[in-house]
């Protein structure tokens, strides 16, 4: 709590004069909704960061476009958010730590954030820019960042109390928002999640949808013994 309570410290000292990133052009981030077996909440993601990570690695604060693909989509809603924020949180650090590594990111989502972002990003507070970077991505795209962080953020934290209520209600929105994303069926993804068992509803099925990449297709490949049907 003490680390949290000189965070919040910080934090105050700097919203004031906070001058919060321009947000360039939109980059699509698709996700892809692989299903383990018949059961409905058995799943797990692929994120394609790679266009993120590149524009990124240019120094452009991007604003992300989630584009979902699943082969199902009658799993239950809120699990599905909760675990779609916990999966994107571990993916995104770990996208930051290889970039850090390389040591060639000087601005971005990715790397040289300014002072405020630097401090929220803080080992103390797991996941807080990664839900924020989701929170760009779930909102209608004349948005700006200003307009969808919690309002706690812009007013100067007292406590740590105050500060664990702003990350908290910024989870909630992110869950809320992901709980009523659009989700795109994807045929291959469709035989897939139904191989072995009665088709299920093709409603929201894109006929039109590019072929899987190959990565994804080699996860469905290894997860059915080179069979999909």
């Amino acid at each position: 709590m003490k680390g949290i309570k000189g965070l919040g410290d910080r934090i105050a000292e700097t919203v004031s004069g906070l001058k919060l990133p321009t947000l360039g052009r939109e980059v699509e981030l698709p996700v892809y909704v692989i299903h383990n077996s018949p059961d409905a909440e058995d799943y797990f993601f692929i994120f394609d960061f790679e266009d993120f990570v590149e524009q990124s690695r240019q120094g452009w604060f991007v604003r992300p476009k989630l584009r979902l693909w699943a082969g199902r989509s009658d799993f239950n809603r809120r699990a599905f958010a909760r675990q779609f924020r916990q999966s994107f949180a571990q993916e995104f650090e770990m996208a930051r730590a290889d970039l850090a590594a390389q040591k060639d990111v000087k601005r971005g989502w990715f790397g040289g954030l300014p002072g405020f972002f630097r401090d929220i990003a803080a080992p103390t507070l797991p996941g807080v820019l990664s839900n924020l970077v989701l929170l760009v991505a779930l909102s209608a795209g004349s948005k700006v960042l200003t307009q969808i962080l919690p309002a706690g953020w812009m007013r100067q934290k007292t406590d740590a109390q105050k500060l664990e209520d702003g990350i908290q209600e910024t989870r909630d929105k992110v869950d809320a928002a992901l709980g009523q994303i659009e989700i795109t069926l994807h045929m291959d993804l469709y035989r897939h999640a139904w191989r072995g068992q009665p088709p299920g509803r093709m409603t929201g099925v894109d006929y039109d949808a590019w072929p899987l990449p190959q990565y994804v297709q080699q996860h469905l490949m290894d997860g059915t013994s080179g069979s999909w049907w």
